[in-house]
C-alpha cells in the first residue's frame, strides 16, 4: 500500500495558519514538474501535505478541526472516490481537480459545489489557486467569537462560554498594555525565519518586514499579507499565548493606530461570511445576548464591496450565506476602538472599517432575505460595561494584571496562570526571576506568583520555598506592609494544610491574624482566605460545626467584596458542600457543589482543571446517592478535561478510568 508523503515543513512543523493545501495523486512526486509546482504552491499556502493514498487523505481531513480550512488538489480518477465522502466536511474549503480529461468530469463535478475548477495545465492550476486565495483567504477565515450568556437567559448550553469571554478580555487587555521594545521585532523575525526556512517567497516577505516595518505601517502589513493576517488571527482564535506574545508589538501598534483614527460619527458597516447550520443555530439561540469577537474584525462601509465576496464563495448544502449589518455609534457607547483604515491599508479601495480585538456587540436580530438568498444578522456595537461580567472583569484585571497603566511580563504570566496555562506561566516567571535583582521591589511579588503557581500544580515544597523567600524579603522592607505579610503567612499556612501538618498550619494562620489585627483589618477582603484555611483545618479534624462557621465567615466577606461569580467564591461553596456531604445532607451538598460548578463555568476556561475537579466531586456524590447515570455523566465531563492534558499514567487519569468503568458496570 502506498503511504502518505509530505514536504518537510508539513510533517515536522505545526501549521500556524488557518489554510492548508493537500495534494492527492498517485504520481504526486513522480515528475520534476510536480516538484517545482509544490514550491510554487507553498508561496500561496505554506502548509502543503502530499498524499498518494485516498483513505489516508480522507482520514487526515476528517481529523482536522472544523476551524481549519483545507484546499484540496486531487486527480480526476481519485476525485470520484474521495470527494463524495468529504464534501460536506466544514473544514474542506475548496477542491481543484487536476487531470487531462476535463470533459469526462465536468458534468459529474457540478453536483459538488466545493469543486472550484477542473484544470488540465499545471501552470493554470497554480495561477487559479493564487487568484482565488487572494480573497477567499479572508472570507473563509473563521470568526472567533464568544457568546456571553447573561443572567437573564441562563441557557445551560452557553453558560461555559462566559469563561472564554472573560479570558479573552483579560488576555487582550494585558497584550495592548505591554510596552514594545526593539528586541520584540528581532524575536519575531528570528522565529518566523526558522519556521519558513524552506519557503523562499515567505523568506523574502519576512526580510522585507524586518527591513521596513515601523509602528505606523502596522495596518499596511496586516492588510497586505495573508501571512500576518492568517497567523495572527489563528493564534487569537486558539488563544495560542506563545504565538501571541511574539505578535504583541504588532497588536499594540495596530491598537494605537485604530485608537488614533477612531471613527467619531455613527456608521453602518457590513461583512459577508459563510456559516454552518450549527453556527447559525448558535447565533439564533443568542439573540439579545452579547458577542465578543476574539480577533480583529474586518468590515466595509460599502455593502456592495462586502457582497462581492459572496460571488467568490462556493455554495454548499451545509453552509449558509451570511451578511452582518452592524450599527456602531462611538458617541453613545464606551467600547474598544474601531476606525476607517482606508488610508492606512494595503487595499485602500475596500472602504475597510476595522474593529479592535475584543469588541463587544449585541445580537439584535437574524432573518432570511429570500430575494438575495442570504441570512441577515444585525448587531449593534455595545459598550464594554454593558454586560453582567463587567464587575468580574475589572476585579480580575486588578487582581492579575494591574490597573490601566502599562502592563509587564509578570502581568501576562499572571493572566496565563489564571487561564490554567501553567507551563507557559512558569516559563515567563522563570525568565523574569533570572533577570530580576533580589533587592528589586517587584521581587517578592514575583516569588509570590511562583509560589501560587506551584501550589496549583500540587508542588508544595517549591511553593513553600518561594513563599518563605517572599516573606523574608518583605519583612526587610520599610515601612512594613503588614497586610501583605499577613497574606503571606496565610498562604504558608495553606501549604502546610495541603501537607496535612494541621498544627503548623494553624500556627501560621494565627500569625496571619495577628498582623491583620495590628492594622485593625479583620474585615479586609483577604481575611476570607484566612477564615477558609482555618475552616479546612477544622474540617480535616472532623470538627464540622467549627468548619462550617468559618467557611460561612469566609463567604460573608467574599459576598461583601467580590463579584458574585468570582472563582474564589466557587471554592468556598465547594468547601461548604464538603461539610454537608460529611454530615449526610446530600441535597444541600449538591446545591453548593452545583453553585460552585456554575461559577467556575462562568469565570474559567471550559478546559480549566478546577472545572474538572468539581465535576469529579459531583460525580462522587451522585455515586454515593446511587444515581449512577448522573455520576457517569460528571465523571466523563471530568475526563474530557483531564485526559487531553495529562499523560496516560498520571494518577488522576488512572483513577478516573477506574471510576468510569466501575459506574458504567452498575448501569448494565
Amino acid at each position: 500500500m502506498a503511504t502518505a508523503n509530505s514536504t518537510t515543513s508539513s510533517t515536522k512543523k505545526e501549521n500556524y495558519e488557518t489554510f492548508s493545501l493537500l495534494w492527492l495523486d498517485g504520481q504526486v512526486n513522480a515528475t520534476e514538474e510536480n516538484k517545482l509546482a509544490q514550491r510554487r504552491l507553498r508561496s500561496i499556502i505554506n502548509y502543503l501535505k502530499l498524499f498518494e493514498n485516498p483513505q489516508e487523505c480522507r482520514q487526515y481531513i476528517k481529523n482536522c478541526s472544523e476551524q481549519d480550512r483545507i484546499v484540496l488538489i486531487i486527480s480526476g480518477r481519485l476525485s470520484k472516490e474521495l470527494v463524495p465522502q468529504i464534501h460536506e466536511l466544514r473544514q474542506l474549503s475548496s477542491v481543484y481537480i487536476y487531470c487531462r480529461r476535463k470533459k469526462e468530469y465536468k458534468t459529474w463535478a457540478k453536483q459538488f459545489p466545493k469543486i472550484k475548477r477542473i484544470v488540465v495545465q499545471l501552470d493554470d492550476l497554480v495561477q487559479r489557486i493564487k487568484e482565488d486565495q487572494k480573497d477567499l483567504g479572508k472570507t473563509e477565515e473563521p470568526i472567533s467569537m464568544n457568546i456571553y450568556n447573561s443572567a437573564n437567559n441562563p441557557d445551560k448550553s452557553t453558560t461555559e462560554l462566559n469563561g472564554n469571554f472573560i479570558h479573552n478580555l483579560l488576555l487582550i487587555d494585558v497584550l495592548v498594555r505591554m510596552p514594545s521594545v526593539e528586541t520584540d521585532k528581532q524575536k519575531f523575525v528570528k522565529f518566523y525565519k526558522e519556521e519558513y526556512s524552506d519557503n523562499e517567497n515567505m523568506l523574502r516577505i519576512i526580510h522585507e518586514f524586518d527591513r521596513d516595518y515601523k509602528p505606523r505601517k502596522a495596518l499596511w502589513w496586516y492588510t497586505r499579507d495573508i501571512f500576518i493576517f492568517n497567523v495572527l488571527n489563528k493564534a487569537l482564535r486558539l488563544q495560542n499565548t506563545e504565538r501571541l506574545l511574539l505578535f504583541h508589538f504588532i497588536i499594540r501598534d495596530i491598537y494605537e493606530l485604530i485608537k488614533e483614527n477612531q471613527c467619531r460619527k455613527p456608521i453602518k458597516v457590513y461583512r459577508y461570511q459563510r456559516m454552518s447550520a450549527e453556527e447559525l443555530r448558535n447565533l439564533q439561540r443568542s439573540i439579545g445576548q452579547y458577542i465578543s469577537i476574539n480577533s480583529f474584525f474586518s468590515t466595509s462601509s460599502n455593502r456592495d464591496i462586502a457582497m462581492k465576496f459572496s460571488a467568490l464563495s462556493t455554495a454548499s448544502n451545509d453552509l449558509y450565506r451570511i451578511l452582518y449589518i452592524i450599527d456602531a455609534d462611538p458617541r453613545t457607547v464606551k467600547s474598544k476602538p474601531f476606525a476607517d483604515i482606508s488610508t492606512l491599508s494595503y487595499f485602500p479601495s475596500e472602504n475597510e472599517i476595522l474593529f479592535m480585538i475584543g469588541c463587544i456587540f449585541r445580537l439584535v436580530s437574524i432573518r432570511r432575505d429570500d430575494t438575495e438568498n442570504i441570512w441577515i444578522v444585525k448587531m449593534d456595537l455595545a459598550g464594554d460595561d454593558n454586560n453582567d461580567l463587567k464587575s468580574l472583569f475589572y476585579h480580575l484585571k486588578k487582581e492579575y494584571a494591574g490597573d490601566d497603566g502599562e502592563a509587564g511580563m509578570q502581568s501576562f504570566g499572571n493572566v496565563l496562570h489564571y487561564m490554567g496555562q501553567y507551563d507557559q506561566a512558569e516559563k515567563i516567571y522563570s525568565r523574569l526571576r533570572e533577570r530580576c535583582p533580589t533587592d528589586d521591589t517587584s521581587y517578592p511579588h514575583l516569588c509570590f506568583s511562583l509560589a501560587m503557581l506551584y501550589k496549583d500544580r500540587k508542588d508544595c515544597s517549591r511553593s513553600l520555598k518561594w513563599l518563605e523567600t517572599a516573606l523574608e524579603r518583605k519583612r526587610r522592607e520599610t515601612p512594613t506592609d503588614n497586610i501583605y505579610i499577613a497574606g503571606l503567612y496565610c498562604c504558608i499556612g495553606n501549604i502546610h494544610l495541603e501537607k496535612k501538618d494541621y498544627k503548623i498550619a494553624m500556627k501560621f494562620y494565627n500569625q496571619s491574624g495577628d498582623y491583620y489585627k495590628c492594622e485593625n483589618a479583620l474585615d479586609h477582603p483577604d481575611v476570607s482566605s484566612l477564615y477558609h484555611g482555618i475552616a479546612r483545618v477544622y474540617y480535616y479534624q472532623n470538627q464540622y460545626a467549627d468548619a462550617f462557621n468559618n467557611f460561612q465567615r469566609s463567604l460573608n466577606i467574599q459576598q461583601k467584596y467580590l463579584p458574585a461569580n468570582h472563582p474564589d467564591m466557587a471554592i468556598t461553596y465547594s468547601s461548604i458542600g464538603d461539610v454537608f456531604q460529611h454530615a449526610g445532607e446530600y441535597l444541600r451538598a449538591m446545591e453548593n457543589y452545583t453553585r460552585s460548578l456554575e461559577i467556575r463555568k462562568k469565570s474559567l476556561h471550559p478546559q480549566h482543571p478546577e472545572i474538572a475537579m468539581i465535576h469529579k466531586i459531583i460525580a462522587q456524590l451522585y455515586e454515593a446517592m446511587s444515581k449512577y447515570k448522573e455520576a457517569l455523566y460528571h465523571y466523563e465531563k471530568a475526563s474530557n478535561i483531564y485526559f487531553p492534558s495529562l499523560p496516560n499514567q498520571h494518577p488522576t487519569v488512572i483513577e478516573l478510568k477506574r471510576d468510569i468503568e466501575r459506574v458504567a458496570s452498575k448501569l448494565i
